[in-house]
């Protein structure tokens, strides 16, 4: 298994899986904001273009025998309060494993890339969100260090 940042020729495959993502998330979670129909790989490609070749983005993938197989995605950000002495955070915007590859600890090397990514920035802290139905993501991300510090509520009016 093979992990590198991504190229333009990785875009449609990274997509695809970013794609994969938020199918899973509507999934899992049954929330109501995540009501959409079928995704286009065009429109995530666009977005995931502007991670290419950045000096405060990054998309590392893995790859089994010239397969895209997980992405991991970060940027740097603001920190959420601004009275921190906290300035910049890195932020993981998405990250998924295909489902036969899980539990083999590609997802523990994407966030281990990810996270010295940040760290060569001098960032401090990685952050990152997920639903609260998503039991899921929860339980991946407490086993690779992550510990809720922050939680959003929403009221339906």
């Amino acid at each position: 298994m093979k992990f590198r940042e991504m190229s333009h020729s990785d875009l449609a495959q990274v997509a695809f899986l970013h794609n994969e993502l938020a199918y899973f998330i509507k999934r899992e979670t049954k929330d109501e904001y995540w009501d959409f129909e079928e995704l286009n790989i065009e429109g995530i490609s666009q977005h995931l273009k502007a991670f290419i070749n950045s000096e405060e983005r990054k998309v590392i993938i893995a790859e089994e025998r010239g397969r895209i197989i997980g992405f991991i995605a970060g940027e740097v950000v603001s920190c959420h309060l601004p009275i921190s002495s906290i300035r910049k955070v890195g932020y993981i915007s998405g990250a998924y494993v295909l489902p036969e590859f899980r539990g083999k600890g590609v997802m523990r090397t994407l966030e281990s890339e990810m996270v010295m990514f940040f760290q060569a920035l001098g960032l401090k802290y990685a952050e990152l969100n997920f639903l609260s139905r998503n039991h899921i993501a929860r339980k991946s991300w407490e086993a690779l260090g992550y510990e809720v510090f922050r939680e959003q509520a929403r009221k339906k009016i």
